[in-house]
């Protein structure tokens, strides 16, 4: 029997654009009910067998999905289709963590206005070849200058006290290599705990590649729980 295929997330992104997949969640129903991805089915794997099988269209690619990448229920599911007959499946491996922590569009009761992807704001940036004299203070205190290289990733960033010094200052020299950083797909009421146990006054948000979406302040959190 033919292996099912995988999908990376950029891949099925793709695919999802161009309308091809019938995507299919494996989760309890429960979990599909609070987010999915767009257009997907709740098939639990606990349900799926040749009767549950006949809501899918045999002439369409599947593609599984579960939680994440070290969830085995999607590929499990992925294996059962093909032995149920469906000859075009996919098992997404990296499945529904991967896909909100893109920042991509889900569906479900989670309203998706309440996670940090929707709520973060535009950071000051700069390169690593700027200089200190480049750079312009940012208008809030606790927000920093984000040092960003080649695709937005984010290398460091250089603190409010740093901005003092010489103006021929290299960024390179005084950024600071580790600055905090969620996914957009926490939610505000997780990270305004999480913000107020570690004493942050900022996180960036960032995709798993390391691209910068924005930052959030602790006042941005007010009222989250």
């Amino acid at each position: 029997m033919k292996a099912p295929a995988t999908v990376t997330t950029e891949e099925l992104r793709r695919m999802v654009e161009a309308g091809d997949p019938q995507l299919v969640e494996v989760l309890p129903s429960a979990a599909y009910d609070e987010e999915h991805l767009p257009g997907a089915i709740s098939l639990p794997l606990a349900d799926l067998g040749p009767d549950a099988a006949e809501r899918l269209d045999r002439s369409r690619p599947v593609v599984t999905y579960c939680y994440d990448h070290q969830c085995d229920l999607s590929a499990r599911a992925a294996w059962l289709l093909r032995s149920l007959g469906f000859d075009e499946v996919y098992d997404y491996t990296d499945s529904k963590v991967a896909w909100l922590a893109e920042g991509l569009p889900s569906e479900g009761t989670t309203r998706p206005t309440s996670r940090a992807g929707a709520i973060a704001r535009a950071a000051p940036t700069c390169g690593p070849d700027d200089r200190i004299g480049d750079l312009d203070r940012p208008e809030h205190t606790s927000v920093v200058v984000v040092v960003a290289g080649d695709d937005d990733v984010v290398l460091g960033v250089v603190r409010a006290d740093a901005l003092d010094l010489p103006a021929d200052t290299p960024v390179r020299t005084v950024l600071q290599p580790a600055p905090p950083s969620v996914r957009p797909s926490i939610t505000a009421e997780e990270l305004a705990r999480s913000m107020e146990r570690d004493r942050r006054t900022y996180v960036l948000v960032t995709k798993v590649g390391g691209q910068l979406l924005g930052v959030i302040e602790a006042d941005d959190l007010r009222g989250q729980h």
